[in-house]
């Protein structure tokens, strides 16, 4: 079985890569010219360079492939709206659309559990134990969530397609060893004193464990149940979001705890004018405080990962504690969290 696999460089696709060697698959891993390769060259995968905001460079990736796991997409909370749609939709349909011209299987897709989450001024997400019929939001305030909620359901939309099998799969709060994209901006926001509370101190959320994704994934790929399906995916377990965050930076080496907690229509009254005024200069970079950021803190979101277990089989691989004691293992491995910050 040969699988290709977009974002390759990248935390959850590389820890894909991994587990699908480990399994015996041959691997394609897309990567861009200016990325580093060393890991998928120790691994001996085949390397194919190519770029989302170029999607004519992805329409022979899946060539000779069974099935195409497409990992990679523009995530940020700030951006152009253009970018945004060639990176997370025109890249999406020309990887589906190329994989049917090559006979590929299935097409697994890393969507996210935030494309159905409503934030305004006067109301925020509270999200408890949804499963995947829960409705999307008729507007949403940022472009990364409205384009992977769109990409979401066009690959549903092609399942069956010229024999082509789809599946999506929705994590929620991806953590663990090897996380160099979301740790380290929260540890250095903690180390700086800007990590507040947001919205109230009782929010839940419904982590996902690197590894337990990675099983999950696995699954959807292999599953006769999963082609035309939605799946969340997680640890099975609702914790308290600030104790979340302690238990990551305790693990890592980080003594924290929230010394304020900022009501939501204020962030959100913050991160509105921040982001109008940031706008209006054309600026690149993000403001501080987003409205992406500001629902992401602010709003409990649990999800029931029971569709999964019924139809995949799907058990979580890693137990809480085991998850943070990997955590600290790694961190300690690369020289402590001030490694992981530089």
């Amino acid at each position: 079985m040969k699988a290709a696999v977009t974002g390759a460089t990248g935390f959850v696709g590389g820890k894909l890569v991994e587990k699908l060697v480990e399994k015996g698959f041959e691997v394609k891993a897309l990567a861009r010219t200016t990325s580093d390769i060393s890991k998928l060259e120790s691994l001996k995968v085949e390397i194919v360079y190519g770029d989302l905001s170029s999607p004519e460079s992805l329409e022979d990736f899946s060539s000779g492939c069974d099935h195409v796991f497409h990992i990679a997409a523009l995530v940020s909370d700030w951006g152009k709206k253009e970018d945004f749609y060639t990176q997370n939709i025109d890249a999406t349909k020309t990887l589906l659309d190329a994989s049917i011209k090559h006979g590929v299987k299935r097409f697994i897709h890393m969507s996210s559990s935030t494309v159905i989450w409503k934030s305004t001024f006067s109301e925020i997400h509270n999200l408890k134990n949804v499963d995947e019929n829960y409705p999307y939001p008729e507007k949403y305030n940022d472009n990364y969530n409205e384009t992977k909620s769109i990409a979401e359901k066009m690959v549903i939309e092609y399942n069956g397609k010229d024999d082509i099998e789809t599946v999506a799969i929705r994590p929620s709060n991806i953590w663990g060893a090897g996380d160099t994209v979301i740790l380290p901006r929260v540890a250095e926001a903690a180390l700086k004193g800007f990590l507040v509370n947001m919205g109230t101190n009782n929010k839940i959320v419904s982590p996902c464990n690197i590894n337990n994704l990675i099983h999950g994934v696995i699954l959807a790929a292999e599953s006769e149940n999963a082609p035309g399906n939605i799946y969340f995916i997680n640890d099975g377990k609702e914790l308290n979001n600030t104790e979340f965050v302690k238990d990551e930076l305790s693990a890592i080496g980080i003594d924290w705890k929230p010394k304020m907690t900022i009501p939501y229509k204020v962030g959100y009254g913050i991160a509105f004018i921040m982001e109008m005024i940031f706008k209006l200069f054309k600026s690149p970079k993000p403001p501080v405080l987003t409205r992406f950021a500001v629902s992401a803190l602010s709003g409990s979101r649990t999800y029931c990962i029971q569709k999964a277990k019924e139809q995949l089989g799907y058990e979580p691989v890693s137990s809480y504690e085991e998850g943070m004691s990997e955590l600290k293992e790694w961190v300690d491995d690369i020289g402590g969290y001030k490694k992981l910050l530089s």
